[in-house]
């Protein structure tokens, strides 16, 4: 008999049975995927083209999310307010997202306004007005945007962190720009962007909800099937894992009682043969609260509230970074410690059992969380074509974390974290931080990241 105070039994995870894609090609080169879900009455569409902010132009930086950021102002005969207010008669808004490999249009609908909202989604696509009036308000929001950023620690770390990981290429800036790129980008540029990238060779769209696979691909070709642009499939080059910057990257940002840190190195694409034991040893590293890192300097030696540990996957090479914010007088302090631990998860014989049990229960008990509802399931059909990888990946996750073992963690960890190889990024006050930084026994240089 259970008692009133029992803790219930753990059950097995719920393995993930991700539902069959149909797929097609319009003959505008747009390919289009569709997946069967009745539960509800709608439909979630999610358009994905292989341009992200890594395709910038060297000299202009922030164009593709400029560009983005202007193309629902009006589109077709609507401007911006009857374009909203169309979308929102229909139940729906449209949700543009630019990240560095691609950019991705989305949408939710009740599926007897499918056609209609899909119709909407083609104007902002293929019949944006980029209008000069537009875009210089949409401009001049991102100049505004800029200028707060430049007053944020954590925004001042990611941008060093980001140029020190990725040097010069294309990964190495945000989808913002700077300031100097975005007051010499002009209408005229956003308008070629959009002409010469968003193209139907480079897009796939995503259906899911409330559809039959032959009519969602008829309703398809009739909206999308006429969009007549040139444009083939060019990815951004391969990121060298070889690129260290050993180099400790001041901020200055005088009276901060906290100093914001970044310390990581470039990372393997999503495509890496050892992504399931990566996930399980960032998890044990810092990608959970009972992680080693956070318990170190949160519940150890109580300098922060958290510290969390990443690898960011992209289509050519991602990076992989611990991030945090500690009292100013253990800067130095913690930063030591982040390299220690990331140094210790590589021994072998130092994972205890409980905690590669820990890991894997953390990330296979609520995977299935992943999948419930048509959005989730098109976001998770997009993540599939921006990092060009099988749907059996969403099946494989759950018995392929379990199966990770101790030897298989060490292994990835002596492959993909490198601490010798780390840059290190402070942002903080000069004053309290400098003098000890330089006892790491790294060049310590000053910096000021651009906005």
């Amino acid at each position: 008999m259970t008692r009133r105070f029992d803790l219930p039994v753990v059950g097995p995870a719920t393995p993930v049975r991700f539902p069959p894609i149909g797929t097609a090609e319009l003959d505008s080169g747009v390919r289009v995927w569709t997946i069967a879900r009745a539960s509800a009455p709608v439909v979630a569409a999610v358009l994905v083209v292989d341009r992200g902010s890594a395709f910038d132009p060297i000299d202009r930086p922030g164009l593709a999310g400029l560009t983005a950021d202007l193309m629902d102002e009006g589109a077709g005969d609507r401007d911006a307010i009857e374009l909203a207010d169309a979308f929102a008669r229909m139940g729906t808004y449209l949700e543009i997202e630019v990240g560095p490999d691609v950019t991705t249009f989305g949408l939710t609908t009740p599926a007897r306004h499918f056609p209609d909202s899909l119709s909407l989604l083609a104007d902002v696509v293929i019949r944006p007005r980029l209008e000069e009036a537009d875009f210089q308000r949409v401009r001049e929001l991102r100049l505004n945007r800029l200028r707060q950023l430049s007053r944020s620690p954590s925004s001042a770390a990611d941008r060093a962190f980001l140029e020190a990981v990725f040097s010069t290429h294309p990964y190495g800036h945000g989808t913002l720009g700077t300031t100097p790129s975005l007051e010499a980008i002009t209408a005229a540029h956003a308008r070629e962007f959009w002409q010469n990238g968003m193209t139907p060779a480079r897009s796939t769209l995503v259906l899911c909800g409330q559809i039959e696979h032959g009519a969602a691909v008829a309703a398809a070709g009739a909206i999308f099937g006429p969009w007549d642009a040139p444009g083939d499939r060019v990815a951004a080059p391969p990121v060298s894992g070889a690129h260290a910057d050993r180099r400790v990257l001041f901020v200055d940002r005088p009276g901060a009682s906290q100093s914001e840190l970044r310390v990581g190195h470039g990372g393997p694409p999503r495509k890496a043969p050892h992504y399931h034991a990566l996930v399980t040893l960032n998890a044990i590293l810092g990608g959970q609260f009972a992680s080693r890192i956070n318990r170190n300097l949160r519940e150890v030696r109580g300098v922060t509230y958290g510290a969390r540990t990443a690898f960011e996957f992209r289509r050519a090479g991602g990076s992989f970074s611990c991030e945090t914010s500690v009292q100013s007088d253990a800067t130095t302090e913690s930063v030591s410690e982040i390299l220690r631990e990331f140094e210790g998860v590589r021994v072998e014989s130092a994972l205890l059992p409980v905690e590669l049990e820990r890991a894997r229960s953390s990330l296979t008990r609520g995977y299935v969380r992943n999948f419930e509802t048509a959005m989730q399931l098109a976001g998770a059909a997009a993540q599939l074509v921006t990092h060009e990888i099988g749907p059996d990946s969403y099946d494989e996750f759950v018995p392929e974390v379990a199966a990770v073992t101790e030897a298989d963690v060490v292994a990835a960890a002596r492959a993909y974290v490198r601490p010798d190889d780390c840059a290190v990024v402070v942002v903080g006050d000069a004053d309290r931080c400098l003098p000890s930084l330089e006892s790491l026994g790294r060049p310590v240089v000053t910096v000021a990241p651009e906005f």
